[in-house]
């Protein structure tokens, strides 16, 4: 199992994603799609409590067929079907979503977990 934390601070909003490939026992190491970069930036900053994220997965098979992303989220909403996914949030968090990374037709499925954290703006 790997894990990867990214952290990132953008204006006074942070976000980190953690992401985690799991393997199936089933799945030779040939099929299952390796993520290997995740990124979560803040796009828009609405107040405190409100924020569009921007989410980018690096992902490839060692085949090089095409993948699919599926999206989910436990709160807000997440647009998006490829590598790169608008992810709009709102209350006091933390959120957390996921993408699940495939090729067509294919059980091997690899996986990034984020979880995304607002910081209160600084009082001028």
């Amino acid at each position: 199992m790997k894990r990867l934390l990214l952290l990132g601070t953008m204006l006074a909003w942070s976000a980190a994603a953690g992401a985690q490939d799991s393997v199936p026992d089933q799945c030779p190491s040939a099929a299952l799609p390796v993520i290997e970069q995740t990124d979560v930036a803040t796009i828009e900053q609405n107040s405190e409590t409100s924020a569009v994220i921007q989410i980018d997965v690096a992902a490839a098979l060692p085949d090089g067929r095409a993948l699919s992303y599926l999206y989910s989220a436990h709160s807000g909403t997440i647009v998006g079907e490829g590598p790169r996914a608008t992810w709009t949030v709102e209350g006091a968090g933390p959120f957390t979503a996921s993408v699940e990374v495939a090729a067509a037709n294919d059980p091997c499925k690899s996986h990034a977990h984020f979880t995304y954290l607002m910081a209160p703006t600084p009082s001028e």
